[in-house]
């Protein structure tokens, strides 16, 4: 079972709650004592802060010991409900749902409320759920993300950044990320440029990792480079999420890329970068610059199960920069 799903003992985590629940100033346990590799996470939110927040929202699964203590008594419904029980929910939903788009939105919907109910979801039903959270409906999701977008789920850093992306990658409230998965939406899948709208792809793809490798979900960052785009449907479409010119081409993108690249790497040295759907001659080029610089991959040429494999045959003494991206392959490879 997914590790980061793996539960702890209730009794321990409700006598914690106990303890320090009466504390007004002090971090009360949250539903994410589940999902922590400790086994216990912390918040100082309380009220309708709780259950707006994600990560920490637990819907009808909030306990009345926990109702009381983080102020959400009377916020959310009085049936205390197992985990098991709103995992039903959401799969008789979801088979009422007839087009896989439908049920990609309404899934990135689930995910905007209760990342441990999604990821329940998913790891249960990943056989029948996969091909809705990525490809192929995640192609679709791309081609109607001006339509179907609703709440941000990683990073966009683009054309107008150009200069301060390494202040706005202090923007995103974690400080420890382990995967990053970029695009700058150029090839997406057989789709060709989707410009912006490939954030869907870093996203689906973060998701599949989570469920079948078990990262965890705050330690993942999808982001898309937007450099602007030469599909015309984009550019002439109000609605469209990213900016409205043409690409970025030669050492002007060079440029950009490399001061995204010391931004990401300043701000998380530690993490993998994996670079996915560039188009052919960026995505080789961008390969070619940083593969012995620093922690990164081109999934579409490398392929994940190639990093994931141990290296026997190499005839040289791995580095340590090799040793941690064959580490973080083993972590990935399980969900492909």
């Amino acid at each position: 079972m997914n590790q980061w799903l793996a539960g702890v003992s209730w009794g321990g985590a409700l006598n914690m709650a106990l303890k320090y629940g009466g504390r007004r100033d002090y971090r009360a346990l949250t539903y994410g004592a589940l999902r922590k590799p400790s086994g216990v996470a912390f918040t100082r939110s309380r009220g309708l802060e709780v259950v707006y927040d994600p990560m920490i929202n637990q819907g009808t699964h909030f306990s009345d010991v926990l109702r009381e203590r983080m102020h959400i008594r009377g916020l959310v419904p009085p049936s205390v409900q197992p985990l098991n029980v709103q995992v039903q929910r959401i799969v008789k939903n979801l088979n009422d749902i007839e087009k896989p788009i439908d049920k990609y939105s309404f899934l990135q919907q689930l995910l905007d409320r209760n990342v441990v109910l999604f990821y329940k979801v998913l790891v249960e039903h990943f056989s029948e759920l996969a091909p809705i959270v990525y490809t192929p409906t995640v192609g679709q999701a791309c081609q109607f993300l001006d339509l179907i977008y609703r709440r941000t789920k990683g990073m966009w850093f683009s054309v107008y950044d150009i200069g301060m992306m390494k202040s706005m990658t202090y923007n995103w409230p974690e400080e420890d990320v382990d995967v990053i998965v970029v695009t700058d939406g150029g090839r997406i899948l057989g789709l060709g440029d989707l410009g912006s709208n490939g954030m869907a792809i870093p996203i689906g793809k973060l998701n599949l990792y989570v469920a079948g490798g078990g990262l965890h979900p705050k330690k993942t960052l999808p982001v898309t480079i937007d450099v602007g785009t030469d599909n015309e449907t984009l550019l002439n479409n109000p609605m469209y999420l990213g900016v409205h010119r043409r690409r970025l081409e030669g050492e002007d993108y060079m440029r950009f890329v490399e001061e995204w690249m010391d931004a990401v790497t300043t701000r998380w040295p530690n993490a993998c970068i994996q670079f996915e759907d560039f188009g052919t001659a960026n995505a080789f080029a961008l390969l070619e610059k940083y593969r012995d610089r620093y922690l990164c991959f081109n999934d579409d040429i490398q392929s994940t199960g190639c990093i994931g494999k141990p290296s026997p045959f190499s005839q040289r003494q791995s580095k340590d920069q090799e040793k941690r991206m064959l580490e973080q392959g083993r972590r990935i490879i399980p969900c492909l």
